[in-house]
């Protein structure tokens, strides 16, 4: 152990005295944000070396030597609004590449002193409701384990379920209500083990490394997107490195160990890249005390190429393979029951998925003022879920732990295999009809197959209805049932048709989004036509502005919602759900790289498919399978962000949230109520703060040798970050479940239950305790010869906060807070060539 101490030090000696002194490469290319034309003659500087820069030349490429290091870069052209980069990591026996839009404009500054745009509006389809993250604010969030769309969970608006899974729940929306385009292909998930009712998932199969920017909104996005209720999600991943030979990293963290390969091609005319991990977990689960972890793999790639400077072809693809079996536990101690027996049923779960998506996006410049995209798309998921309960009888000891148990009978509860997939064809094109006006237009057409089947146990109860101690012959047997719908390739399709108009008015004051959308599934036989409307006026140009937006969205019901026990097509005809948004903001450049936003915002829900047998809550033996768009309810809410670009190294953000939603209570017997709905989260609070460390190790290193010393415990490099996150959110409401012993079901088909846990009645009229969580974040770049080595470590809920995540609720009557994540320490480690 000595040993090791001591080659712990000396390793971390060794690494403080990396070579700092070096230079290398930052190259770019610098292309119109609209029509994607290179950009000559635009000028390109270091903010943090005075005098040293670059211009473009004819194909709008620039290089510049420079220290290693992390800069910001400011870029200028005349009739464009300058531009500021920040998070740019030189890195040592690599070029470090960028990718700039800007924006046209005919405005004059005159005395406006404001240096740049630090926060991507370029890439902005509107100026409502919108966040751009670069993957170094991705890659330094503490908490976010490298993972975009738990930093979305930071955003404003924006809540989640649980620690284990990183689902969107925007603005009172539910975790299916998000859409997610990647690399111009709507999929509906990019997370391993997705399932048909959210977009989120445990952890994203997205390697951080390769994303260029994301586009977060959370409400009032333009007519282009559609077939989602809550917000969009757009992610584009970056190219490859345009030089011969081969260059990448090695990396391990949460997500996984891997490792990224990129190149050039063609002379530069195109690139490649490729990433690959592999979870590990299942390596180590007995050293950190878990007995059932997740296991899975997952790629990436793309592929680039310039046919001439008018014509562009990128093809990406994403694979996620998934597997988990989660082993019932019998080894938990309850006191209460010293000295008993019971029988219980013991859940076992086995999850097997996999998923793809490949798509090919040929970009075209056919004139200055027109241009075009066209994207051919194809994804997959397949999967097969088992449930299993074992009815088991438990002996207890003295202390309440069990000392002996059996398994009297194994039942297959539900089962569900399935696979499904798509092929889509979407066209996008814009015209710039004049220098205040442009119209956008574009459509698509999918269509896919579907086959599941679903294995339902058998249900047998019976009631003592009038709670006379007696009970009544069993009234209510639930056969088992094997259910499979199948639909064929072009038995159904989807498709959507747009148009947009916008407009620049008022010397570029004010600029108006009007435009119109057509949405229709054949399966369900449900059409929609959506208008959407967004303003934005600046009271003070490119500073200060008041943002505004109304619409119309229609979303289409998941396959499953369709479907029935009987297969009757009872739900053949249910109609789209629909949202309405109004949305009302203001946002203000307080300084370089700061920005403060504060929205109001109401959403009118209905046409929600709610089951007939909710609909009948007081008549406990009613059983259908048919549901009603009979779902209403409202969302009404604040938000406001302030956020720090990295200037100064300081970067960090502060968001809140007030919201209230209420649920139109649709019970026969409950007319004229409402109740919280079940994504309600009265406040939010999230502190970022963060702060970048320059000469840190040479500093300590001339300290006494009582700081010196002990300072080799931790990885402190001469490039690092320090950072924290802080998050409040008021309870989730949750129904209480009543244990009722007038109703009785078949425990394991042997013997009659001691009673049921039901529903009650005062819907949503609970809440959990407030959520609170402290993250820490460290993270050390070493720059040697011709490599890098970047260790990251990170603390998840500092002060081991129990947070709960539900309660479990055992068939004699009992039940049990779950718990959230505990303390939690995380470690990452990366390779770069």
């Amino acid at each position: 152990m000595l040993r090791f101490k001591i080659l712990f030090v000396l390793v971390l000696t060794l690494l403080s005295h990396a070579i700092y002194a070096q230079s290398n490469f930052l190259t770019g290319k610098v292309t119109d944000s609209r029509s994607g034309e290179a950009l000559a003659g635009a000028t390109i500087s270091i903010n943090e070396i005075k005098g040293k820069g670059a211009m473009t030349d004819t194909s709008g490429n620039f290089k510049i030597k420079i220290p290693l290091g992390a800069y910001s870069i400011t870029i200028s052209m005349l009739g464009y609004t300058t531009q500021v980069k920040t998070d740019i990591i030189i890195q040592a026996g690599r070029e470090t590449s960028v990718s700039v839009r800007l924006t046209a404009t005919s405005v004059e500054m005159g005395a406006v002193t404001i240096k740049g745009d630090y926060f991507d509006k370029s890439i902005q389809v509107n100026n409502v409701s919108t966040v751009v993250l670069n993957a170094e604010e991705v890659r330094r969030s503490p908490g976010a384990i490298q993972d975009f769309q738990r930093i979305l969970q930071s955003m404003p608006g924006v809540s989640f379920s649980s620690d284990e899974n990183n689902e969107l729940l925007v603005r009172g929306g539910a975790p299916d209500q998000n859409l997610i385009v990647f690399d111009d292909m709507e999929i509906h998930s990019v997370n391993h083990y997705p399932n048909e009712f959210t977009s989120g998932g445990p952890i994203n199969m997205i390697n951080v490394d390769l994303i260029q920017d994301i586009q977060f909104s959370s409400g009032g996005f333009n007519a282009k997107y559609g077939d989602k209720l809550s917000s969009v999600v757009m992610v584009n991943s970056r190219e490859g490195r345009r030089i011969e030979g081969v260059s990448g990293n090695a990396n391990i963290s949460m997500a996984g160990a891997g490792g990224i390969f990129e190149g050039g091609f063609a002379s530069g005319r195109g690139s490649w890249l490729v990433s690959v991990r592999k979870s590990y977990l299942d390596l180590i689960k007995g050293a950190i005390g878990l007995s059932a972890v997740p296991k899975y793999y997952d790629g990436q790639f793309k592929v680039a190429y310039d046919f001439n400077p008018m014509h562009k072809l990128s093809i990406s693809g994403i694979y996620g393979n998934d597997y988990i079996n989660i082993e019932g536990n019998t080894d938990d101690t309850f006191p209460e029951k010293a000295g008993s027996t019971d029988t219980v049923g013991v859940e076992r779960d086995l999850v097997k998925q996999n998923q793809g998506a490949v798509g090919a996006t040929l970009k075209s410049l056919w004139a200055k003022n027109l241009f075009s995209s066209v994207t051919l798309f194809m994804n997959r998921n397949q999967s097969k879920v088992t449930v299993y309960n074992d009815f088991t009888r438990r002996d207890y000891n003295a202390s309440g732990g069990i000392y002996y148990s059996d398994v009297l009978t194994k039942r297959l509860i539900y089962g569900e295999d399935f696979i499904q997939g798509e092929g889509a064809l979407k066209f996008d094109i814009n015209w710039l009809a004049t220098q205040y006006y442009e119209l956008s237009a574009g459509g698509s057409f999918r269509s896919g197959f579907y086959k599941n089947t679903v294995d339902l146990d058998a249900d047998t109860a019976r009631y003592d209805l009038n709670h006379d101690g007696i009970f009544e012959v069993p009234q209510v047997v639930v056969p088992a049932a094997s259910i499979t719908t199948d639909i064929k390739l072009f038995e159904q399709n989807k498709q959507y048709y747009y148009i947009n108009n916008r407009f620049k008015l008022f010397d570029e004051r004010m600029m108006l989004n009007a435009g119109l959308r057509y949405d229709y599934f054949s399966y369900s036989k449900a059409e929609n036509i959506s208008p959407r409307l967004s303003l934005t006026y600046y009271l003070i140009p490119q500073i200060t502005s008041i943002n505004l937006a109304y619409g119309y969205f229609y979303q289409t019901q998941s396959y499953p919602v369709y479907g029935d026990r009987y297969l009757n097509k009872v739900n053949i005809g249910l109609q789209n759900s629909r949202a309405v948004h109004y949305v009302l903001g203001l946002e203000h450049i307080i300084n370089d790289g700061m920005k403060f936003n504060i929205e109001g915002y109401y959403k009118k829900y209905d046409r929600i498919p709610v089951s007939e047998e909710f609909i009948h809550f007081d008549d406990k033996t009613f059983r259908s399978e048919k549901k009603l768009n009979a779902g209403e309810y409202y969302v009404c809410g604040v938000d406001a962000l302030l956020q720090q670009k990295l200037v100064h190294d300081i970067y960090g953000t502060l968001s809140f949230s007030w919201m209230q939603s209420r649920v139109k209570d649709p019970r026969i017997g409950y007319e004229g109520r409402d109740y919280p709905s079940d994504y309600e989260f009265p406040y939010l609070l999230t502190i970022i703060m963060g702060k970048r460390f320059s000469e840190l190790r040479n500093d300590l290193n001339e300290m006494p040798f009582y700081i010196r010393y002990p300072s080799y415990i931790l990885p402190l490099s001469n490039d690092m970050e320090i950072s924290l996150k802080w998050r409040y959110a008021s309870g989730k409401p949750y129904t209480d479940k009543v244990f009722t012993t007038y109703e009785q079901h078949r425990a394991g088909g042997i013997t009659w239950s001691k009673g049921a846990w039901n529903t009650g009645d005062d819907m949503n009229g609970s809440r959990y305790t407030a959520y609170q969580r402290l993250d820490l974040m460290l993270n050390s770049r070493y720059n040697f010869d011709k490599w890098n080595l970047v260790v990251s470590f990170s603390l998840q809920n500092v002060y081991n906060q129990k947070n709960v995540a539900g309660y479990s609720h055992e068939d004699d009557g009992t039940k049990s807070a779950v718990h959230q994540y505990s303390l939690f320490p995380v470690l990452g480690v990366e390779i770069e060539f």
